[in-house]
């Protein structure tokens, strides 16, 4: 009873700009129930629910769609650039399905190492009734090989958080580089592609992996820059500066400004041990200016 009048109270505000007496709702409900509720932004659905370890309950406390301003900036150069789609680090799929949604006939592509986050894609894939979401349960690195994941929830912030990990007690997951696996003739790509990647730390190693398609395609790349990076390379600072010099590379922060990567470099180094991330950036093979 209790779920289908929270139900109810969802369908009622979430396209509502005032939504304080929802706040109240959510407060109340929160300690009710463990089921998963139906957040219809219109377009695009989201199955979400109030477990706390779950990335899907800050939309169902918000009524609003998990970075929904990085979506409609990705929306803007896959227009702008007519590109392809690459989501690496798909999770629950935040922005693989409203953009499967906004261009329903071209193919998105979502890579995950985690089960537990194809699963849930694959949920909203349904509940959305979309045809164009090639999905893959494998990581993305720097070269072809196998490592110990770890998607224990009880061990993690949330499950946003799952990662690969030296715990030789957790499940081999293959990895792959997104040169090869751009060569597969199932991988159809345009000429202008635009990537997501947002990886617990393996982003930098994804970036790595991506050579020869920085050569041969427009390239536009939407990544975090975290402390996190810096786990899994001896010398990240030396080596990201290096990459991005010697690929010609751009830097820009999400209002399009153009930054210098010893600037970018300079500044992660500056956050206190109680932030990891600086934020999200754009990479590019090419000015968008």
């Amino acid at each position: 009873m209790f779920d289908s009048i929270f139900q109810s109270v969802i369908n009622k505000y979430i396209n509502k700009k005032n939504k304080k007496i929802y706040y109240l709702y959510f407060s109340i409900f929160k300690f009710f129930s463990e089921s998963k509720f139906i957040l219809n932004f219109k377009k695009y659905k989201f199955y979400s629910s109030f477990n706390n370890k779950s990335l899907s309950r800050w939309m169902l406390k918000n009524l609003v769609e998990w970075d929904k301003e990085n979506v409609k900036k990705i929306i803007f150069f896959i227009k702008k650039y007519n590109g392809s789609f690459v989501d690496c680090g798909c999770n629950f799929g935040a922005y693989s399905i409203p953009i499967a949604k906004e261009f329903k006939n071209q193919n998105i592509y979502a890579f995950d190492a985690s089960k537990k986050a194809i699963n849930s894609l694959r949920q909203n894939i349904i509940l959305n009734k979309i045809k164009n979401i090639n999905y893959f349960n494998i990581g993305i690195g720097d070269k072809k090989t196998e490592m110990h994941f770890n998607e224990e929830i009880s061990e993690l912030k949330n499950d946003g958080s799952y990662r690969f990990t030296k715990d030789k007690k957790k499940e081999k997951i293959k990895i792959f580089k997104l040169d090869d696996i751009f060569k597969n003739k199932k991988i159809k790509l345009k000429k202008n592609i635009i990537i997501k990647i947002d990886l617990e730390g393996f982003d930098f190693l994804a970036l790595k992996g991506l050579k020869s398609t920085l050569k041969k395609f427009k390239v536009l790349i939407f990544i975090e820059i975290s402390k996190m990076l810096l786990d899994n390379s001896n010398n990240f600072f030396k080596e990201f500066a290096l990459f991005v010099k010697k690929n010609k590379l751009n830097i820009y922060d999400l209002n399009l400004k153009n930054k210098n990567v010893d600037e970018v470099i300079k500044l992660l180094k500056s956050i206190n041990s109680k932030n990891e991330t600086i934020g999200d950036y754009i990479i590019s093979n090419h000015k968008l200016l």
